[in-house]
């Protein structure tokens, strides 16, 4: 019986938050855009790449073709 409790608030939990992610919309009303002459620019927090890893020189490489 513990099991299945266990298994049900785990599936409300996670049905919860799934919830919660999709439908986080707006409740704001249309606003009329403001024109104070700056551009709008997009911010994102996410990360967008990786660290870059550099290649280290190996002194066996052949000579560029003349």
């Amino acid at each position: 019986m513990k099991k299945l409790f266990t298994f049900v608030m785990t599936m409300l939990l996670g049905a919860t938050l799934a919830f919660a992610q999709t439908g986080g919309g707006s409740t704001d009303t249309q606003t009329p855009p403001k024109t104070s002459g700056k551009k709008a620019t997009k911010t994102s927090k996410a990360h967008k790449g990786g660290k870059k890893s550099k290649k280290g020189s190996s002194t066996t490489t052949t000579p560029p073709p003349k």
